[in-house]
């Protein structure tokens, strides 16, 4: 006990000076640096500061506490936790031989995940699925499959287990109509949802591509993973930045273990139905309808259940591990 209340401590007193603008009179054992236009925490004293160790070659550095294993690379944006892809918002910075992360990476990435549990345990009663597209709004279409089914059919699966385990779930949608973006995040705003899951595939002109990623609210300031321009506007997905990264890569680890799809990667995005929530949300695109494959596996129910069981454990670990 003595012990959980130390690291609780030097947790809360860590998130505390991350928060205030690093000047000189900041800690010296934190040290930080100006690059990429903004500001960067060094590696080696944030791991010190969560209580991992660090080892460091030239390729790449480890974090390592208990059986978690975060892997980071030079000038690279991104990084892998327990083997699962994440973008970074920013890439890692080298100075002199030392690795700094962006100070919003830090925040909303490395320390939610090496902390506690408790520190960002919320009730977790009402669900909300949202099965993408719908009605006039087809989606992306594949040669058989059109997205708007395929996200219905999910949704109503994962709907069935989570039931099972006691969850009040509910769908935006249960049946083939449309319904505008920001009314999806109003519905889950309205009735008070504790998560919200927003379900898609996705389809580029490269037919080669293939994969799942799952999406989180980008942080304030930050630029989402597919676009590099920074944006300051606060949203109120915001509110939920650290709890949105953690459920993010609860459902993408578990989805990736159920299916043995590929590791598209836990990325950060401002889309419409995740900017105004008032509660944790992601999006999973379950997988590449120009794919061959993945619209093959899509077709396939026996699939569909282990997409589905996938993102409804994903929620269940989430809610799991704060308990913890």
């Amino acid at each position: 006990m003595k012990r959980l209340g130390k690291t609780l401590v030097g947790i809360f007193l860590f998130v505390i000076f991350l928060g205030n603008s690093m000047s000189e009179a900041a800690p010296r054992h934190l040290r930080s640096v100006w690059g990429n236009g903004i500001q960067n925490v060094d590696l080696a004293d944030a791991a010190a500061a969560l209580h991992c160790s660090l080892r460091q070659s030239p390729s790449q550095v480890t974090l390592i506490q208990g059986i978690n294993r975060l892997i980071f690379y030079p000038d690279k944006r991104y990084a892998f936790f327990n083997g699962i892809r994440v973008n970074l918002c920013y890439p890692v910075l080298v100075r002199r031989g030392r690795l700094y992360i962006g100070k919003a990476d830090c925040e909303n990435v490395l320390t939610p995940f090496l902390s506690p549990g408790t520190l960002y345990r919320h009730s977790i009663s009402r669900i909300v699925l949202d099965p993408g597209h719908g009605g006039r709004d087809q989606g992306t279409i594949g040669l058989h499959l059109q997205e708007k089914t395929v996200t219905l059919n999910l949704a109503k699966r994962v709907a069935e287990i989570l039931r099972v385990y006691g969850y009040n779930v509910t769908l935006t949608r249960t049946r083939d109509v449309w319904l505008p973006l920001d009314a999806r995040s109003a519905f889950a705003n309205r009735i008070k949802a504790d998560l919200f899951v927003s379900i898609h595939a996705n389809a580029v002109a490269d037919h080669s591509v293939h994969g799942i990623e799952t999406f989180c609210m980008t942080p304030e300031g930050a630029a989402s993973s597919n676009n590099g321009k920074p944006v300051s506007k606060h949203y109120p997905g915001n509110r939920n930045g650290l709890r949105n990264f953690l459920l993010a890569y609860r459902v993408q680890r578990t989805v990736l273990k159920r299916t043995g799809a590929a590791d598209s990667g836990v990325k950060f995005a401002r889309f419409a139905v995740l900017r105004e929530l008032n509660c944790p949300g992601v999006l999973i695109e379950a997988g590449f309808l120009s794919n061959r494959k993945e619209e093959a596996n899509l077709r396939n129910s026996a699939y569909l259940d282990n997409v589905a069981r996938g993102i409804a454990a994903g929620i269940l670990n989430y809610h799991r591990s704060l308990a913890r």
